[in-house]
Formats: structure tokens, C-alpha cells, sequence
């Protein structure tokens, strides 16, 4: 018997200050934002209050924007939602996020 082992995928968060964040994306939601209720908070002018979310559900993990001002972009492509596979990278505003496996 096989069995398939799920593989995380987690996001890494490059800031300007050469500090980066690791969001790991398990079952749920996490919202990424300026705002102090967004699960992630990004202090930037150029996000939104509550500029993105990162949903998985089951072994599927997208990101959808959420009518920011300045959009949502993966691979330099403006998205509304995006299915994430490793390699993509995501731009919010002036940060980089970069997605890969755990």
C-alpha cells in the first residue's frame, strides 16, 4: 500500500530590512495586509489594509486578492486567484514573496 505524504507549502516573505518571514500554509486561511487584523501585517504603503489571502484547503494552496489598490501579482501576471506551485513568485505592493515546499 502507498500512501502519499502531503507536502507543506510554505511562503517566504522577503522584507527591505534583509529580515524575511516564513508562512507556512496549512488548512485555512491567512490574510496578508497592512492591517493590524490581518494575520500576516506588512507596514507598507503600497498594501492594502487587507490586500491578499493564502487558502488551503486539502493539498490545494491559492492566493487571492482582495480588491487591493495596487493588485495582486504571481510570476508578474496581475491575478484575481492563483492555484500556488512551487517556484511562484508573488509581489504585494514592494515585497517579494517566494513559494516552496517545507
Amino acid at each position: 500500500m502507498f500512501v502519499k505524504i502531503k507536502q507543506i507549502l510554505n511562503i517566504l516573505l522577503r522584507r527591505n530590512d534583509d529580515k524575511s518571514t516564513l508562512i507556512e500554509l496549512t488548512h485555512g486561511e491567512v490574510i496578508i495586509g497592512r492591517s493590524f487584523e490581518s494575520t500576516v501585517v506588512i507596514d507598507d504603503p503600497t498594501v492594502s489594509a487587507q490586500h491578499a489571502r493564502f487558502y488551503t484547503y486539502l493539498s490545494v494552496s491559492y492566493i487571492e486578492d482582495l480588491a487591493s489598490s495596487n493588485g495582486t501579482f504571481v510570476n508578474d501576471k496581475p491575478v484575481k486567484k492563483h492555484i500556488l506551485t512551487p517556484g511562484d513568485v508573488i509581489r504585494l505592493g514592494n515585497y517579494l514573496l517566494v513559494v516552496d515546499y517545507m
